[in-house]
């Protein structure tokens, strides 16, 4: 750009006029804008880094979760008013559901968790829903609380009145406890939990098995609170903990069964499939019942970061986090991938899936029994939370699962 300048009058020499020039101002303003330019670009990198390290942690612990899981559930409700069979609750879907759940609260004196059966809602009024409640002492208004799909959290005995034995199957790392309940039956049923539910899980559908005259093994496997530990103390997603499964057979077999039914829950449904893909002996196998199982890991981390509103981008993030935590590639546990290299389930399948299910994606069952019709009966339970099919309607899951055990096992 030429300099704007002005020149001194000829007429009176020796005087100067200083030249007036816009460049100086102009390359200051420049600089000016170039210096707040890169502070911005410094500024959001910072904050992009923060946000990346932030999420990263987030993934991280998100993902220790996962592998090392805890009994520290979340309570994310409150108790309103109880009585003597009663309970009070904010009006939410969960306490909105009907059906036969759980309720835990935390007891304000001693700090301790305490557990309850919730039971039909009686009213609501929009604000407010109470329901039936069976407790020894009803929780005090103002006390933290969640609803939980597992029922009861005491022992066979406690919880039902049924007659069962603690014993112990010899696992590869060890004795692993178990409940046992006798029958008239040569076919065992034998029931596998699910992340972080214990055996406690399978109390729902016991009395069913019971009364078809089963025989019940309801198993720990490597990990689990009161069971051997491996080196890693985690989660392995089915990779290692079939093997625990496989020996609970050879059990079942060298204790007079002749045959097996296996039940898994959500993890223990996955636990379940790699077992069957795995073990060099799966002939004893009868009949297989999976509810809300992780058929596909990938696809349910998939759906639990997008249930925490999270950019799908970051459900890739998460399933890499927690293959490098539990030390598994989630592709050597894929269910529903194994299942096709290997033409089908071999074995007849019921399986119960809700379609609230916020975990494990429900679309997964449904692809599973859409590929082999013929060997994979799928119930479908409008709303059902995850693994919460026999809470929506004990009796209608009793009545399929009844049927299908007296046609197959």
């Amino acid at each position: 750009m030429p300099h704007d300048h002005t020149s001194p009058k000829a007429s009176e020499p020796g005087t100067t006029i200083p030249q007036v020039t816009s460049k100086a101002p102009r390359s200051g303003s420049r600089t000016r804008r170039s210096r707040l330019r890169r502070h911005l670009l410094a500024g959001l990198a910072s904050v992009l880094v923060l946000a990346l390290g932030a999420t990263a942690g987030l993934l991280w612990l998100a993902a220790g979760r996962l592998v090392h899981p805890t009994d520290d559930t979340p309570l994310n409700t409150h108790i309103v008013a109880s009585t003597p069979g009663t309970v009070t609750l904010p009006a939410t879907t969960d306490s909105r559901y009907a059906g036969t759940f759980g309720l835990i609260w935390q007891d304000k004196e001693t700090a301790r968790r305490r557990h309850a059966t919730l039971g039909p809602v009686l009213a609501t009024d929009g604000d407010t829903v109470t329901r039936e409640l069976t407790a020894d002492t009803p929780p005090a208004p103002g006390a933290k609380a969640k609803i939980i799909v597992t029922v009861w959290t005491s022992d066979p005995s406690q919880a039902l009145g049924l007659d069962y034995q603690n014993v112990t199957y010899p696992g590869e790392l060890g004795p692993m406890p178990a409940w046992f309940l006798p029958g008239t039956d040569t076919t065992w049923a034998i029931q596998v939990h699910g992340l972080g539910a214990g055996r406690a899980a399978g109390l729902r559908s016991m009395p069913e098995l019971h009364d078809l005259g089963h025989p019940v093994l309801d198993i720990t496997y490597r990990n689990d609170p009161g069971a051997p530990r491996d080196s890693s103390n985690t989660r392995h997603f089915g990779d290692t903990e079939w093997r625990d499964l496989d020996a609970a057979v050879r059990y079942a077999r060298d204790h007079g069964a002749t045959g097996v039914v296996l039940l898994g829950h959500s993890m223990g449904g996955g636990i379940v499939e790699t077992y069957l893909q795995r073990a060099a002996d799966t002939s004893a196998v009868r009949a297989v019942v999976l509810d809300s199982p992780a058929l596909d890991y990938r696809a349910a981390l998939d759906t639990i970061v997008t249930g925490l509103g999270l950019p799908a981008p970051v459900a890739a993030l998460e399933s890499a986090v927690a293959g490098l935590r539990s030390g598994v590639d989630l592709d050597d546990v894929d269910a529903l991938a194994a299942n096709r290299r290997a033409g089908g389930p071999e074995q007849p399948v019921l399986l119960f899936h809700g379609t609230g299910d916020t975990v494990v994606p429900y679309a997964t069952s449904a692809e599973f029994a859409r590929e082999w019709p013929d060997k994979v009966r799928l119930v479908t339970v409008e709303g059902a939370s995850h693994t919460g099919a026999w809470n929506a309607d004990p009796d209608a899951y009793d009545k399929e699962l009844g049927a299908f055990l007296t046609q197959h096992a």
